[in-house]
């Protein structure tokens, strides 16, 4: 009975330090209403053809605009967005965990609450946009 009980202990420690949203995280993927990029796989599937030179022209932006970006979450509530292209924006970060939403307060007060999961230890965030929405996929750096 207590190696049962040990095992739920562990597999459940796991399950929550995998889906902890605090350290260093990369994109690796990004979504949106025309394509879907994978930077991992260097693969692009396309949502709606006619839009393609878009989603092309934007794969070749995709490096200096969207994947350099990292999210540093700690322990005491602070995150900070690195863009090398612009300087860092800091600010505080709270979970809903009830709700799935990452809500994000910068320095000047903004506040964005944005949908979020863990998928296969990975991070995803969603954008609602006016005209659509973005989804970045995030890995643990």
């Amino acid at each position: 009975m207590r190696k049962i009980f040990l095992l739920i202990i562990v597999i459940l420690g796991f399950n929550c330090q995998s889906q902890d949203i605090k350290g260093s995280w990369k994109v690796i993927s990004y979504e949106d209403e025309i394509a879907y990029f994978n930077k991992s796989t260097d693969s692009i599937s396309y949502k709606d053809s006619s839009r393609k030179n878009e989603a092309d022209n934007f794969k070749k932006m995709s490096d200096l605009l969207i994947f350099p970006i990292t999210y540093v979450f700690d322990g005491k509530g602070n995150f900070t967005m690195n863009f090398p292209m612009m300087d860092s924006i800091k600010g505080k970060y709270q979970l809903d965990k009830s709700n799935n939403k990452l809500i994000l307060i910068d320095e000047e007060e903004k506040k964005d609450e944005l949908k979020y999961s863990f998928v296969n230890e990975l991070l995803f965030i969603e954008m609602e946009m006016e005209n659509g929405f973005i989804k970045l996929g995030f890995k643990r750096s």
